[in-house]
Formats: C-alpha cells, sequence, structure tokens
C-alpha cells in the first residue's frame, strides 16, 4: 500500500542501509501501521509482549485481535529489560512491542540494550516489533 514512486525510494534507502529483501508498506500513521502488523503476525490467543508503562493504542489493538497481552515491567528508568523479555518469551509470548522513545515515559532504549533483546527474540523465534514514532 501507498504511493509507488514512495514505497520505492524507501526501500532504495533501506537497501542502503542494509536492508535487503524486505517489502515496505506506507500508511497514514503508526497506529494504521500497528494494526496491520498485528494483523498479519498474530493470531487470536496468541501471547505479546507490552512493557509498563505502554502506549494504550497497543493494548487496544492487541485486545481487539484477541491476543494475550504480557505486561512485563521496566527498569527504574522505564527501560525495557532483557531478563523481563526473556521471562516473558519463556512464558510462551510470541512477539515483543518496543516503543523508542517510550510512549508514555520519553525513555530511550540505548542501542545495545535493543540490540540484545532482538539477539534474544531471534533465539527464542519471536517477533520484535519497534515503534520508532
Amino acid at each position: 500500500a501507498g504511493l509507488p514512486e514512495l514505497r520505492a525510494a524507501l526501500a532504495d534507502r533501506l537497501r542502503l542501509k542494509g536492508l535487503t529483501n524486505c517489502e515496505v508498506m506506507v500508511t497514514a500513521g503508526a497506529n494504521q501501521a500497528f494494526t496491520n502488523v498485528a494483523l498479519t503476525l498474530l493470531d487470536a490467543g496468541d501471547a505479546c509482549v507490552l512493557f509498563a508503562p505502554y502506549y494504550f493504542n497497543h493494548k487496544m489493538m492487541l485486545d481487539m485481535r484477541g491476543c494475550r497481552v504480557v505486561i512485563a515491567q521496566t527498569d527504574d528508568a522505564l527501560l525495557p529489560t532483557v531478563e523481563a523479555t526473556r521471562k516473558a518469551l519463556d512464558g510462551g509470548a510470541r512477539c515483543v512491542v518496543l516503543v523508542n522513545p517510550g510512549n508514555p515515559s520519553g525513555a530511550v532504549i540505548p542501542e545495545g540494550r535493543l540490540r540484545a533483546i532482538a539477539d534474544l527474540c531471534g533465539e527464542k523465534n519471536a517477533w520484535l516489533v519497534v515503534d520508532n514514532t
């Protein structure tokens, strides 16, 4: 979806950053994009992790999809942790949603922690959805 010229330009930019073999979709906003992601990756009954405090629209969409929402706790700086992610994934979650910077907290996830969570999701064969809006 989206203007073909815009999608092509975005795909070219992603290739320059080393992301190849990808499809680009342009939406009217982040909420529509997240809805599309949730409908594509998750089935009713699947468990998905949100870190508290979470963006309410993400939870609302997951609830509407029929997903089991697992609320994981952040650290004292309101950042997601590898340990909480591991616990949720070991409990059967198949998707982790991160918002960076956090909404509503504004906390920015350090690159090293984001990579560690991404690596863990890869090890556990779980989806990692990062909302960078």
